[in-house]
């Protein structure tokens, strides 16, 4: 909004100031958008909002050094470590391309589902409540944000595709053109990534704008922010980073619910406890189709990649560790009355089930869902005669292994050590770690013929149930009144 002029024939008042500024009329103030929103950015963030900005570009800076010292080197070893010939062609098959594209969809289907809850665009709620309502253009109050969401995801996707274009090159599989090709193509996804995300942010409070058209609308669909959203979405900032500190995860879960608005019809059957508790399950996965259908791409993600690592030779070896991470995650997604479980610890149970019985009727549905997923790519292995003899005992073991690292997550209880940010986190990821390392030993023995390490490794699978049962046990007789 650019400075207001005055007529020539106003009157001119004399305001005694001798700074050498020209005269104002009375009651006129001159004024700038911009102006206005630095002088509200140094009274709300102070310095602090601009060490802020130096901790952007420190991140950032963190981030490259970390692809170029760990993710180059990594892509690099996957690449070498794999017969080139048949990796190129097994890489470029239609079942590969496929693959790819519904991995990108996945990625764009997540950002999509995560702007619901927190989008790009999240001011300080001081900022919300007292520079917005002014008379300023929304799209340029709230640009500042937006510019940090879409530079960082400009960098992130320009980062991912010259790490892996730049491991095909140094691995001779590729030239120069592949790492410009795929640099370009990382940072058209995260563009888009990015935009879809704002998108999404704006379609989760109702509005009259809400189509596709604002991707390339920007500033429109910054004005289509509305207050209240923003609240709900710096409010979900809060109560994830405090549930994410403080290990408490139900905080979040609460919070970040949505309503239900399927399946609301359907009722839960009497019967045996046991039977009710799992057809208690499938009601929940019915009633929340978003959860299924997530469960079911990350499944087929993951068991696709896995039985490629068992059955193909030239398959590297770390294809495993890739797909057992997606496998662990569509079995968590599927698991949700394991988690509620899990949350509802040491009360007394209305069907008069044991705290292990009520666990094992739990993970019933995920493991029988994930069964018959990895079946299917058995199944299509073997009809394409490459299956090896002892794959389904170790795709056995895997299945054993993603039921207790499930269970460890969800009865891991609270944090009893100092609550620092990286702790915090390595203590999460303990179950998915276990998963990963524990499972890729099983697919490398499997593919060397090693039966006797296959053998020990299949003890500490079988340990790590036990652990997992204990840990119910453990919980249910702490938290018991």
């Amino acid at each position: 909004m650019s400075s207001r002029e005055h007529p020539a024939d106003e009157p001119a008042y004399d305001t005694g100031d001798d700074t050498g500024h020209d005269d104002a009329p009375l009651g006129e103030i001159d004024y700038d958008d911009h102006d206005l929103l630095g002088q509200a950015d140094w009274v709300i963030g102070g310095e602090a909002a601009r060490k802020a900005r130096r901790q952007g570009l420190y991140a950032g800076y963190v981030l490259f050094l970390g692809a170029l010292v760990y993710g180059l080197p990594i892509v690099q070893a996957v690449f070498r470590t794999s017969d080139p010939g048949s990796l190129g062609r097994q890489l470029s098959s239609p079942v590969a391309v496929a693959l790819l594209v519904v991995s990108v969809a996945a990625l764009l289907g997540a950002v999509v589902f995560a702007g619901r809850f927190r989008g790009p665009v999240v001011p300080p709620m001081p900022w919300i409540d007292l520079v917005l309502p002014a008379p300023i253009d929304r799209a340029v109050a709230l640009r500042r944000w937006w510019r940090y969401a879409a530079i960082g995801g400009l960098f992130v996707g320009a980062l991912s595709g010259l790490t892996i274009g730049g491991g095909l090159a140094f691995a001779h599989l590729s030239g120069i053109g592949t790492v410009v090709v795929t640099t370009l193509a990382g940072a058209a996804l995260g563009v888009l990534a990015t935009r879809l995300w704002l998108w999404s942010q704006v379609r989760s409070w109702p509005g009259p704008d809400r189509g596709l058209s604002l991707l390339w609308r920007v500033r429109d669909a910054l004005r289509e922010l509305h207050s209240e959203s923003l609240r709900t979405h710096s409010a979900n900032t809060s109560t994830m980073a405090g549930s994410a500190l403080t290990g408490n995860l139900r905080t979040a879960r609460l919070a970040l619910t949505r309503p239900v608005r399927h399946g609301r019809s359907a009722r839960l059957r009497a019967g045996h406890p046991f039977l009710v508790l799992v057809r208690r399950d499938l009601l929940g996965l019915r009633r929340t189709p978003g959860a299924f259908l997530s469960g079911l791409g990350l499944s087929l993600l993951g068991g696709a990649i896995v039985t490629w690592a068992f059955t193909q030779p030239a398959a590297p070896s770390i294809a495993a560790t890739i797909g057992l991470l997606p496998l662990y995650l569509g079995f968590g997604a599927w698991a949700e009355g394991l988690r509620l479980q899990a949350d509802n610890v040491g009360t007394p149970s209305l069907l008069g089930t044991g705290e292990v019985t009520e666990a094992v009727a739990h993970i019933t549905v995920p493991t029988v869902l994930t069964a018959i997923v990895l079946g299917f790519w058995v199944g299509v292995s073997a009809a394409l005669g490459s299956l090896p003899v002892s794959a389904p005992l170790s795709l056995w073991l895997v299945l054993v292994l993603l039921v207790s690292t499930n269970v460890l997550a969800a009865f891991r209880g609270s944090p009893t050590f100092v609550l620092r940010p990286q702790t915090v986190a390595l203590w999460y990821a303990v179950p998915a770690l276990t998963v990963v390392v524990l499972g890729s030993l099983v697919v490398v023995l499997t593919k060397s013929g090693s039966y006797t390490g296959l053998s020990v490794v299949s003890w500490l699978v079988y340990a790590v149930l036990a652990w997992a049962v204990s840990r119910v046990r453990r919980q249910t007789y702490l938290h018991r009144t």
